[in-house]
């Protein structure tokens, strides 16, 4: 049985949080938590680390293990966050995992959700457990992780602020070097996305978007979110403004000049090219390669009942009956 956690729950998560795996690590470097921190913000509004949780239980209503996801604003998806207990940490962990992420998908869908997502580090058995609960890689990123600013850094106004009107825009950079077979997995062929949402992760909701112009026309673009515990940079480049690499991450680091010293942790698709170089550049180290999964969900559709009225319902004619006249000559 697995089931929507309660107040009385969190003594159950008390010792299985310590045995399960963080899925969220941009959350979890930005503003260090707890499972128990997320779940019990998880109703306050605009809170950064509030996660929903179900918990399975045993028949005798111990509890096996628990799950966070995190839905996306705006968006009909959700994010997989954590997962107790560890694959390694239990014997029955992997049963536990597909209860798990068998009732997250069902809820999900249930309120007309379309998909979850989930990020792995990937060259473990964690993705081939995933795959078996239904979810598939669309893509790989590779995590970087910048310890100190470069001692000559200056700041510079490279970078404008990204305003209303750059939406479409950005739509349009992304659909420019994004596989068709990411923008389908992530939603941005669907209406919602046809509208110029660009899902929780380009959301200026959560971080500040900045935009690099070249004679009028985006060049590329970088979301800023500023942590209590570190930075996150999250760039996009166009195909043809390859040699521009260098100037947006210089251009992303000037922005945090003047800001308090904490560690800058940006992440690049496998399919996106030029960045890779400037990071390495300016000392960026790679963390880990991740694979970007997800599972596309079952939505709840109400199906209008049919009736056919009296008036229009085909009743069967009588036979007609044809008299036969003899003639006499």
């Amino acid at each position: 049985m697995a089931r929507w956690i309660s107040f009385t729950d969190l003594i159950a998560l008390q010792h299985l949080h310590a045995r399960g795996i963080q899925l969220d690590l941009e959350r979890a470097v930005l503003w260090p938590h707890t499972p128990i921190q997320a779940a019990l913000s998880a109703h306050i509004p605009l809170n950064a680390i509030g996660a929903e949780t179900i918990v399975a239980y045993s028949a005798s209503s111990r509890a096996l293990g628990f799950l966070q996801m995190r839905a996306r604003r705006g968006r009909p998806e959700a994010d997989v966050v954590f997962l107790a207990p560890a694959l390694e940490n239990d014997s029955d962990a992997v049963a536990i995992w597909y209860r798990l992420l068998a009732a997250s998908a069902k809820e999900i869908g249930a309120r007309g959700g379309q998909r979850l997502f989930a990020q792995i580090a990937a060259g473990n058995g964690i993705e081939d457990v995933f795959r078996q609960a239904g979810f598939n890689a669309f893509a790989h990123d590779d995590v970087y992780r910048l310890d100190a600013l470069p001692p000559n850094l200056i700041k510079t106004k490279i970078l404008r602020h990204q305003r209303a009107r750059d939406g479409w825009n950005l739509l349009r950079l992304y659909a420019e070097f994004a596989p068709r077979s990411v923008q389908i997995a992530e939603g941005m062929l669907s209406p919602q996305g046809q509208g110029g949402k660009l899902g929780d992760w380009w959301d200026q909701s959560s971080g500040a978007g900045y935009i690099l112009e070249i004679d009028g026309e985006i060049a590329g673009a970088v979301r800023v979110r500023r942590g209590r515990a570190a930075y996150w940079l999250r760039f996009w480049l166009h195909p043809q403004a390859e040699d521009q690499g260098d100037n947006l991450v210089l251009g992303a680091l000037a922005l945090l000049h003047s800001a308090p010293h904490r560690p800058v942790y940006c992440n690049v698709r496998d399919y996106e090219s030029g960045l890779r170089g400037a990071l390495d550049m300016l000392g960026f180290r790679h963390l880990q390669t991740r694979s970007l999964l997800i599972k596309h969900t079952t939505a709840r559709v109400k199906a209008p009942i049919l009736k056919l009225m009296p008036a229009l319902e085909k009743r069967p004619e009588p036979a007609r009956s044809v008299s036969q006249h003899s003639e006499s000559s």
